[in-house]
């Protein structure tokens, strides 16, 4: 039996090395949660179809989505470009400094439409769901987001954002020793009975950037102004920071790969088999 020499002995592994250093893939600054957008403020923005990122944000604890003014807290997060307008992400955040009361940490799946794209005039306007499984909604984000890229020069545009998030989410009140359905017990809540109101009302912001490879960011969280700034490094490595209400410092990583697009070597391979 002949293997295909990307499945040969190694093959596999190198295969995803040469992927993971080498594939081609240009995405957009992310917000905490791992969605395209600002420091907090998500975005209508989409990365190209089969974009794959992973990475994690630092909250301080004045701001923290759980126990806020209590305990700083770490966001992991990957987020997967399904469709050109669907996309499907996972958040986990843990509480620093409170060992096994933490637990895993609050799990959260979140979903995103592009409902229209953007033309000339016409913004993008995309919805984003949270689903609602989760027993701490800490960070729930339902919002209906509108973007528009405005080209002051050949290297630098401006990405403005503005949109509302609602006041309003679904709570499963549910204990954690009892979590048997995750259909039952949901009551519609509002955010202003939790720790801190995520993306709750009017938010938006704008973002400079220069070539794709830097930009720095202002925006309305719907609580605080923020602002910040970010890079990325050969197209896939972004590093960020922020200083929250001119206050407190929020920092993460993230890094891309396209899953749809094989590198050079691997698609020579292909063609050779």
């Amino acid at each position: 039996m002949i293997l295909h020499p990307i499945f040969r002995k190694g093959g596999f592994l190198l295969s995803f090395l040469i992927l993971f250093f080498t594939g081609k893939t240009a995405t957009a600054q992310l917000n905490i949660t791992g969605k395209p957008g600002l420091i907090y403020v998500p975005s209508a923005s989409f990365n190209p179809d089969g974009t794959f990122i992973f990475g994690g944000n630092y909250n301080p604890k004045k701001y923290s989505f759980r126990r806020n003014n209590r305990n700083s807290e770490n966001t992991y997060f990957i987020n997967l470009t399904l469709l050109k307008r669907f996309e499907i992400g996972l958040n986990l955040t843990r509480s620093n400094g409170v060992g096994k009361i933490s637990g895993v940490g609050d799990r959260q799946l979140d979903i995103k439409y592009q409902l229209f794209k953007e033309k000339t005039i016409m913004p993008s306007i995309a919805i984003i769901l949270s689903a609602p499984f989760s027993i701490n909604n800490s960070f729930t984000t339902n919002a209906l987001m509108a973007t528009k890229s405005l080209k002051i020069s050949e290297q630098l545009v401006a990405d403005v954002s503005l949109g509302y998030g609602s006041p309003y989410y679904i709570l499963r009140d549910e204990s954690e020793k009892s979590n048997s359905n995750i259909f039952a017990n949901m009551k519609l809540k509002e955010k202003k009975d939790l720790p801190y109101r995520y993306l709750s009302g009017p938010l938006g912001g704008v973002s400079l950037r220069y070539k794709k490879n830097a930009g720095i960011m202002f925006e309305w969280d719907s609580q605080n102004f923020n602002i910040g700034a970010y890079g990325t490094l050969f197209k896939k490595w972004t590093i960020q920071a922020g200083l929250l209400n001119f206050d407190q410092i929020t920092f993460g990583t993230s890094y891309s790969l396209n899953l749809k697009t094989l590198p050079k070597r691997l698609k020579n391979a292909d063609e050779n088999y």
